[in-house]
């Protein structure tokens, strides 16, 4: 994923995100709002922490 997230693509760097995580994990079917969850809190605590 790019570090380079933007507040207007914060949406496409969570999904960026989540899907790594996914295929980290082993693209297990099923859990695809607990990767959203995961990655949102992620970048959300990276966005903060560059301001």
């Amino acid at each position: 994923m790019a570090d380079k997230c933007g507040s207007d693509d914060v949406a496409n760097c969570i999904k960026q995100k989540a899907y790594e995580l996914w295929k980290k994990e082993g693209c297990k079917p099923g859990h695809d709002l607990d990767y959203w969850l995961k990655a949102e809190k992620l970048v959300k605590s990276k966005k903060t922490k560059n301001w």
